[in-house]
């Protein structure tokens, strides 16, 4: 290809300036002279290709082919009901078919994505990939179903987008979708979540008129409820969180025939349940040095809402010793609104070397052993006073739930306390720090354990700590009141806030202190099940994997009390673990990927980026009759890009230059010779002109 290029012999300003300077005579010459104007302009145009110095630039360039995008589709959705093997077919027919029209570069690629499509990401990377001058067109084999959409902004309006849509004309597919669905709720408050089944026919439009489907609801594992609901409608209901920590919540519907996948028939919904406020009742009676202890323990948390009672003596005593009654409690003990009507109320009740004085009665004790086999949790801290008639363990109709009894006077002796074998394995009292260099206590209640774990003892193996569980409360014993010590920094001291935090939250249920526990998560893409437990071994866990096959994984140590099972590079998708009557669920990606939200093949999504280049949206049918469309060449220009059954490649022309040269336009000398004959010519008209003029 060749092209005139202006090399100049002087600077630009300069070239203008003597132009300039010589337009302006010539203009008075032609004026007064227009025989010679010819001439004078030959010189003008001869003086100007002297100075601009024009050359000639030759070049060599060589065609290139167009280029064709083939986009294959490989994701979750796209490989459901034989569409992987209408894709392949369909890509290798189409680039067979596009080698045969020739000049055409063809470029494969392909987008994966197990959790979502981003169908949009790829097509903008296809145009902004190839160099826009050779890009002919680009042609996405898909179902349609992508999380994006295209950057319309990026696309080559010259290169069409054909959009070959995989799937069948009858597909049908149910779903799941929760409407309302809150990630935290209060614990025995419940939370209302709602959601919808829908039947989903071809480019996504609801069916109508399909009646009930079967529901199933799970809470951690457990089946609830099954009932039909109504297709297409709105269902709500109430949800119990009946314990702090992760609840999961499951909706399963049952699969209708001839559906493309059941992945999008579950919900799952993990909740946080959290209590609104911890109520603890203290009940305080001997005075002693550590009672100010669980107070300020207590009162520093602000999670928790405190009731704090002293109970030095009954009142019939002090009406007996004549007192006034100024001298009573500031405050009446209000023995039966907390032990009958409100108890109930409180998460956990208190007692620091509580004596029997007859302010509680038998019917309250009795109420208070209630309490505790419906849920609730009790506490006794004790000194010299558990031991004798006027004790708590004396009281029969609550010393059933007590986990020991009082084996004789207590003990004065120093002594440091340890973890015992199972408290080393309990959440309690595990890992407690530096416990090789705790402080001594110097008294110690005797007790003979009848039920729970022992999870402290003195240095003679005496039970120090005892916890147990009883129907569904909790109870825990602490045999001395030498607490205190610790807190003062006696001897050193110890861990007292820590330890007695993790008493009284394992009493209130904290889930993160629970002895017996289930936990499956991913990590690094494989799944990882743990076992926390008292025991010294653990039983193979129970898994459900994705394809619904059920598979035992047996653990490994890991640690005092822990056990730990793998999975590497586990599929993706939903687990149910089981193990000793717990339950875990976890996800491997996405516990609901966008990818199989909608699977049934669509082309909503693409059809605007075919309609913004021009490009056509054809039907392959299945891989044993596809149908491709017929390829032919186009204008860049045009709109006609593609119709009923033709898909057009724009021919682009691009080339490449290999090689440029230059050489003037002209010699110097030959600008000079045109400039002197010109205007010897323009001198010569002008005199003859003269003589003329005078001879006349």
């Amino acid at each position: 290809m060749n092209a005139i290029a202006i090399e100049p012999s002087f600077p630009l300003p300069v070239i203008i300036g003597v132009a300039a300077l010589v337009f302006i005579p010539f203009v008075l010459t032609a004026l007064r002279s227009p025989a010679s104007a010819p001439f004078r302009l030959i010189a003008f145009g001869a003086l100007l290709c002297l100075l601009l110095n024009p050359q000639i630039r030759l070049a060599e360039r060589t065609r290139l082919d167009d280029i064709a995008v083939i986009l294959t589709d490989e994701s979750g959705s796209n490989r459901l009901d034989g569409r992987a093997a209408t894709t392949a077919a369909a890509a290798e027919q189409l680039e067979r078919e596009l080698k045969a029209l020739g000049e055409i570069e063809i470029v494969r690629t392909t987008i994966g994505g197990e959790e979502e499509s981003r169908l949009g990401d790829a097509i903008t990377a296809a145009v902004t990939d190839n160099p826009r001058a050779r890009l002919g067109a680009i042609f996405v084999i898909s179902d349609g179903q992508a999380t994006d959409a295209p950057l319309f902004d990026r696309l080559n309006p010259d290169a069409p987008i054909h959009f070959l849509k995989t799937g069948r004309a009858d597909e049908v597919d149910r779903k799941v979708t929760l409407l309302k669905a809150p990630r935290y709720g209060i614990v025995n408050e419940g939370v209302d979540i709602s959601f919808r089944i829908d039947d989903i026919g071809p480019d996504e439009t609801a069916l109508e008129g399909r009646g009930q489907a079967l529901v199933v609801l799970r809470v951690d594992g457990e089946e609830i409820l099954r009932q039909p609901v109504p297709v297409g409608a709105e269902i709500s209901f109430n949800a119990p969180l009946p314990h702090p920590g992760r609840t999961v919540i499951e909706l399963e519907a049952e699969a209708v025939d001839g559906e493309l996948t059941d992945k999008n028939n579950v919900a799952l919904l993990p909740i946080s349940a959290i209590r609104d406020r911890l109520r603890v009742l203290l009940i305080s009676g001997e005075p002693h040095p550590g009672e100010r202890v669980w107070r300020n323990l207590l009162k520093s948390d602000p999670a928790i809402d405190l009731v704090h009672f002293t109970i030095l003596r009954p009142i019939e005593k002090a009406q007996a010793d004549n007192a006034l009654e100024r001298e009573l409690a500031l405050i009446e003990f209000p023995q039966d609104e907390l032990f009958i009507e409100k108890l109930t109320e409180f998460d956990l009740v208190i007692f620091d070397r509580y004596t029997y004085r007859g302010v509680l009665n038998s019917y309250h004790f009795d109420n208070l052993a209630r309490y505790v086999e419906g849920g609730g949790a009790v506490l006794v801290s004790s000194g010299p006073e558990f031991n004798g008639y006027l004790s708590l363990a004396a009281r029969r109709n609550f010393a059933f739930i007590l986990p020991a009894t009082p084996s004789g006077e207590e003990i004065d002796d120093a002594f440091r306390p340890k973890i015992s074998e199972t408290g080393e394995r309990h959440p309690v009292t595990a890992g407690l720090p530096e416990s090789d260099y705790w402080g001594r206590w110097l008294r110690i209640m005797p007790a003979s354990k009848r039920a729970g774990e022992t999870l402290m003892t003195d240095e003679a193996g005496n039970p120090l700590l005892i916890v147990n569980r009883v129907g569904d409360g909790r109870v825990g014993l602490i045999q001395s009141d030498q607490v205190w010590l610790w807190a003062r920094g006696f001897d050193g001291g110890g861990p007292h806030g820590e330890l007695l935090r993790r008493i009284s939250h394992w009493l209130m249920k904290e889930p993160e202190l629970e002895e017996e526990l289930l936990l499956a998560f991913e990590r690094s893409g494989a799944l990882i099940v743990e076992r926390r437990t008292i025991a010294d071994t653990a039983a193979p866990a129970s898994v459900t994997t994705p394809d619904g096959s059920v598979v035992d994984l047996p653990f490994a140590p890991d640690g005092p009390g822990r056990f730990k099972a793998e999975i590497a590079d586990a599929p993706r998708g939903l687990y149910r673990v089981r193990a000793d009557g717990l339950f875990s669920i976890a996800a491997i990606g996405l516990a609901a990927p966008p990818e199989f939200e909608n699977v049934v093949s669509t082309k909503t999504r693409l059809a605007p980026a075919s309609e913004a280049t021009g490009g056509g949206i054809f039907e392959l049918g299945s891989a044993t009759a596809l149908k491709i469309p017929d390829l032919r060449r186009v204008s860049p220009r045009g709109r006609d890009r593609a119709g009923a059954n033709w898909a057009g490649i724009a021919a682009r022309e691009a080339f490449r230059t290999d090689a440029v040269s230059e050489r003037p336009a002209a010699s110097p000398w030959v600008w000079l010779a045109a400039l002197a004959i010109s205007l010897i010519a323009a001198w010569l008209v002008e005199g003859r002109g003269a003589r003329l003029f005078r001879g006349s």
